[in-house]
């Protein structure tokens, strides 16, 4: 394990094969668990990381009153950004093991699902320094504006790590090479961000569709012959 954490770009099939089939199953289903885990965290902290600071608005709930309101969402609000972060654990799973049916075969579901959970292990990071970051009250405005210069690095190297992993996983373990990665990887980022975003408006239209259900049912009105109208009770 400490392997593939301190060489990830190269090592890691040299570091699953040195684990062994159970332990590398083991590690990578806790730390692909760990991303929507952290990412709840830092949301019930009030940060809301992976909706505000790197996917925009599609992580954006009802509810979610921003940084340092910790507590303040409804329970429904952290249902909802929980299994947001679930889905996009699973549409990343998905869109690996696709590739490697595409390629033949040639590592096991075990094999990636440890290299999806690595290549999400740098948001989960992220997470954990916005959750450690809403306990810290600055007053100094020197100091609020180096702890900004540090966020900016922290998130741009979860993304940048984020966006080699992910290439590391295609090229590395899948087996595809460097040229096909090169375009594999913007290429699995859409079709995961285009289902994403599908699947979270699709439950989002149902869930509001489920909320409508004790709306008052207007009456209907006849119009008689000379203009005027009376209501009529539904049938």
């Amino acid at each position: 394990m400490s392997l593939a954490l301190t060489d990830p770009m190269n090592s890691q099939p040299a570091a699953m094969k040195s684990m062994g089939k159970e332990t590398m199953l083991t590690w990578g289903f806790l730390l692909w668990i760990a991303f929507p885990i952290t990412g709840w965290l830092a949301f019930w902290r009030g940060t809301n990381v992976l909706s505000r600071h790197l996917f925009g608005s599609v992580l954006e709930v009802a509810g979610n009153s921003g940084p340092g309101a910790s507590g303040s969402a409804k329970a429904a609000d952290h249902i909802a950004v929980g299994a947001e972060l679930l889905v996009f654990a699973l549409l990343l799973l998905g869109v690996l093991i696709i590739l490697n049916i595409l390629h033949g075969r040639r590592v096991s579901v075990r094999e990636v699902l440890f290299t999806a959970a690595l290549a999400l292990l740098p948001f989960v990071g992220l997470s954990l320094y916005f959750s450690m970051l809403s306990f810290v009250d600055l007053k100094s405005p020197e100091a609020g504006e180096a702890l900004g210069h540090l966020t900016m690095f922290v998130t741009l190297l979860a993304l940048s790590s984020f966006f080699l992993l992910l290439f590391s996983s295609i090229t590395r373990v899948i087996g595809f090479s460097r040229k096909a990665g090169f375009w594999l990887v913007p290429g699995s980022l859409i079709v995961v961000f285009v289902l994403f975003t599908w699947i979270t408006k699709l439950t989002g239209e149902i869930s509001q569709k489920g909320g409508k259900s004790g709306a008052t049912v207007p009456l209907h009105v006849d119009v008689c012959w000379n203009g005027s109208s009376h209501p009529r009770s539904p049938k």
